[in-house]
């Protein structure tokens, strides 16, 4: 009976929890499909339990590039360049930061940055607010403290329970901070967060500019809906810092990829593309979320648009730009599964055959359990076609070629499977 009545009382805060969703954001958005994230089992998932990978983009220093973010360049990331994740960058003591009072006063900072996630909302992507310990002082986050304080305490209070809203509490330690100075800081920080937030991601650092997860993942914190940061540059990081990061995922550690280019380290150089494409293979292959750095039109390799291509009113995309864009515009993974109302366990270990397949007019499916309904999705969870008939014919010629999810419900449990309409 207690397990019962547990199970009842989860289904109903997820079916209220993912109504809200649809609500406050635009319909099929990847907000109102996946509601608010959460880690379990060291994967990042949606509302209702679906490993879920967001793709997006990074913002460079905002001080430096104001014109870069707007909510013509949001609106523009999301309807041309279809991110579901935009990445605020708020760097602390360089030039114009917050901690520098040289650009903008702390209050002014809170206002651009609670518009900027204000705007995400508005698109319904999630977005991730960035506190970019990087240089100079920063590099150990513990010296930020003061500061991290004040921005998180009101960050957390003016976007709590914001379905779309996630915090990364320190972007690059490095030097020689340690995971134990870092995880000092994050036990301060996060109790920071969690006393107005008391349920949204929160995205950790690591030592070496976010390149040790597996030193994270010997010790990690205390305290749940909490990933860590992996950062890496195709034209610097290879392979022996993806088996770093499986010794990490094997701990059972969950990894977010806040930042990486396709550069080398420092900005410059490439691009390099077959390294890039192994880093994406890999992503995909362990359902990890990215934001490529950086959305701008600085003079440097890892900037995604051409250099001042903003000036003269353009969102002209370089080299980087080119190939990250080219990513995003690639259906999600087929194992994507969106939040529907209908509130059923999935069973992706079925055995379901869809014949023929591609298809360029109609298919049947060849399954060991009787068949209730069909329903056709897009690679971003909309709904395109439902079949309520148990006719085993699904007439599929009136909708565009392209990859689709086919969701096929028993009564008991829902199944999907991809399809390819040509």
């Amino acid at each position: 009976m207690f397990k019962f009545t547990k199970f009842f009382v989860a289904c109903l805060m997820l079916l209220i929890s993912t109504a809200m969703a649809k609500a406050d954001y635009p319909e099929n958005s990847p907000v109102a499909l996946n509601g608010r994230l959460k880690v379990e089992d060291g994967k990042m998932v949606n509302a209702c339990g679906h490993p879920t990978q967001l793709r997006g983009m990074s913002t460079h220093g905002l001080a430096w590039n104001p014109n870069a973010y707007t909510e013509a360049s949001i609106k523009m990331l999301v309807e041309e360049w279809n991110i579901s994740l935009f990445r605020i960058a708020v760097y602390t003591h360089e030039w114009g930061g917050y901690s520098t009072d040289q650009w903008k006063t702390k209050e002014q900072y809170h206002e651009l940055i609670d518009n900027l996630v204000d705007i995400c909302g508005k698109y319904g992507i999630y977005c991730l607010i960035d506190w970019h310990v990087l240089n100079s002082v920063s590099h150990d986050p513990n010296n930020t403290i003061d500061d991290a304080t004040i921005f998180f305490e009101h960050m957390s209070k003016t976007h709590k329970d914001k379905a779309h809203v996630m915090y990364e509490i320190c972007n690059e330690p490095n030097k020689n901070v340690t995971w134990a100075m870092i995880k000092n800081y994050a036990n301060d920080i996060i109790p920071v967060i969690r006393e107005n937030d008391k349920d949204a991601i929160i995205v950790c650092g690591t030592p070496t500019w976010s390149q040790d997860v597996d030193a994270a993942a010997e010790l990690p914190l205390d305290f749940d809906n909490v990933m860590y940061t992996l950062h890496f540059y195709s034209g610097t990081h290879t392979s022996y810092l993806r088996q770093k990061a499986e010794k990490a995922i094997s701990k059972g550690l969950a990894i977010f990829v806040t930042e990486f280019g396709v550069s080398k380290a420092d900005g410059s150089g490439g691009v390099f593309l077959d390294e890039a494409d192994t880093w994406m293979e890999w992503m995909d292959k362990h359902d990890i979320s990215w934001a490529n750095w950086s959305f701008c039109d600085k003079n440097e390799t890892s900037a995604a648009l051409v250099a001042n291509s903003i000036s003269k009113g353009t969102w002209t995309p370089s080299k980087s730009g080119e190939y990250i864009k080219s990513k995003l515009a690639e259906p999600y993974k087929e194992k994507f599964v969106p939040c529907t109302d209908d509130v059923k366990n999935i069973n992706n270990n079925v055995e379901i055959t869809l014949y023929p397949n591609p298809t360029d007019g109609s298919f049947s499916i060849n399954a060991a359990f009787d068949i209730e309904k069909v329903v056709i999705l897009d690679m971003t969870g909309k709904e395109i076609k439902r079949f309520d008939s148990t006719a085993n014919n699904y007439v599929v010629s009136d909708i565009a070629n392209g990859i689709y999810q086919v969701v096929v419900y028993s009564h008991d449990f829902t199944t999907i499977e991809r399809m390819i309409k040509k």
